[in-house]
C-alpha cells in the first residue's frame, strides 16, 4: 500500500500546484485586505482553498480511462444544472448563474467549461475527427453549441467565450488547411451577427463598445475601467500596503475582489507584486502546456489543449480588462479572484493534468 500511495504521488506535477498555491496565497492576501471587517468570505475562501488541495490529491488516483468513460454523465451533469439555472436559478449583477445554498453560491458555468471540454475531447477522439465531414462537424458543434448557448442565456457573455474558444481550438487541433480556415471565418462572423442582434443585451453591447474609448461614458459605462485603470497606476513600483489601496478600500473600484482582483492587487503590491503573479501564472501555463508533449495520446492531448486554452485566455481577458485592453466581462482570474465555484473547478482542471503526466 505505502509502494502504491509513494508510486501516485511521486508522478504528479509539484511545480504545478506549487504554483497554484502561490496564486490562491496571493488571492487570500488581496480577499483579506478588503473583506476583513464586512463579511467572512476570507474564511470561505480558505475553506473552498483546503477542498480544491483535497480534490486535486484525490484526483492523482484515477486515471486516463476513468475520465473518457465518464465525459459523457459529467457533460450531461452540467447541461442538467445550466437547463436547471433557467427555473430555479437566482440573478446576481444580472446574470441567473447561481444556486445558493445558504450563503454559499455555486455557479454551475465555471464547472461547465470543464464538462465540455472533457466530453469534447473524448468526442474528437472517438470520431477521428476530420473537419471537412459534415457528421463530424455536426456532433461536434452539438456537444459545444449545447452548453456555449445555455451559458450566453443566463446571460454569462464572459464564460460562454471561454467555452467557445476552448472547443474551437481542440477543433482546429486537428490540423488547418484553407477550406478550414475559411469555414471558420464564416462561422465566427455568422455567430457574431446572431449574438450582437439577437442575444447580446444592450449594457453587454456597451461594455464592448466602451472599452474602445472608456472616457465617452465615464460615470457609467466607462466607470469600472477608468477606476481599474487609475488603481494599477496609483500602485506605483512596490503599492500602497495591504490594506491602505484608497481606490479598493474606498470602494472607488467596483467587483474589487472578483473580476478587478488584479486592479486592487497592483494597487496594494505595485509593479513587482503584480508582475510577480503573472510570472507565477505564466510558469503554470508553460507547466501545462508541457504536458501536451506527448503525442500517442489524443483524448489528453485535446483535453490538456482545451484546459490550457481556458486557462489561457481567463488569465489574459481578466488582466486585460482590468488595465483597459478588453471589454468587461466578468471573468475571473482562475485562483486569485474571490468564488468557491472558480476555485474549485480551477483545482480540478490541475489536478485532471497532473494526473496524466505519468
Amino acid at each position: 500500500m505505502s509502494l502504491f500511495f509513494r508510486g501516485v504521488f511521486s508522478r504528479f506535477d509539484w511545480w504545478m500546484i506549487s504554483s497554484a498555491f502561490c496564486l490562491s496565497s496571493y488571492g487570500l492576501v488581496i480577499i483579506y485586505s478588503l473583506t476583513w471587517s464586512q463579511d467572512s468570505r476570507f474564511v470561505k475562501q480558505i475553506l473552498f482553498l483546503i477542498l480544491g488541495f483535497s480534490l486535486f490529491f484525490f484526483l492523482q488516483f484515477l486515471d486516463l480511462n476513468f475520465w473518457r468513460n465518464s465525459s459523457f454523465f459529467i457533460y450531461a451533469a452540467v447541461v442538467f444544472f445550466l437547463f436547471a439555472l433557467i427555473v430555479f436559478g437566482q440573478t446576481t449583477r444580472g446574470v441567473r448563474g447561481w444556486f445558493f445554498l445558504g450563503s454559499i453560491g455555486i455557479q454551475p458555468a465555471e464547472f461547465a467549461k470543464f464538462g465540455t471540454v472533457l466530453f469534447l475531447a473524448s468526442t474528437l477522439e472517438r470520431l477521428r475527427f476530420d473537419l471537412t465531414k459534415f457528421r463530424h462537424l455536426f456532433l461536434a458543434g452539438a456537444v459545444l453549441g449545447v452548453p456555449f448557448f445555455l451559458t450566453l442565456f443566463q446571460p454569462d457573455f464572459g464564460s460562454a467565450f471561454i467555452i467557445l474558444v476552448c472547443g474551437l481550438s481542440m477543433i482546429f487541433y486537428t490540423g488547418l488547411d484553407k477550406k478550414k480556415i475559411a469555414i471558420f471565418t464564416l462561422a465566427v462572423l455568422i455567430l457574431s451577427v446572431i449574438g450582437w442582434f439577437g442575444i447580446l443585451h444592450d449594457y453587454q453591447k456597451e461594455r464592448i463598445t466602451t472599452f474602445l474609448n472608456p472616457e465617452s461614458d465615464p460615470l457609467n459605462s466607462g466607470y469600472n475601467v477608468i477606476q481599474s485603470v487609475v488603481a494599477i497606476g496609483s500602485g506605483g513600483l512596490l503599492g500602497k500596503g495591504v490594506g491602505l489601496g484608497t481606490q479598493s478600500q474606498l470602494n472607488f473600484l467596483p467587483e474589487q475582489e472578483t473580476d478587478f482582483v488584479f486592479a486592487s492587487l497592483a494597487e496594494e503590491l505595485g509593479f513587482l507584486g503584480a508582475g510577480f503573479l503573472i510570472l507565477v501564472y505564466w510558469f503554470l501555463l508553460w507547466r501545462i502546456y508541457s504536458v501536451l508533449r506527448d503525442g500517442s495520446r489524443p483524448f489528453c492531448n485535446f483535453l490538456v489543449l482545451g484546459l490550457f486554452v481556458m486557462f489561457f485566455f481567463q488569465g489574459a481577458i481578466n488582466i486585460g480588462m482590468n488595465m483597459g485592453v478588453f471589454p468587461v466581462t466578468g471573468i475571473t482570474l482562475p485562483f486569485v479572484s474571490y468564488g468557491g465555484s472558480s476555485l474549485l473547478a480551477s483545482f480540478l482542471s490541475i489536478g485532471v493534468i497532473s494526473s496524466f503526466r505519468s
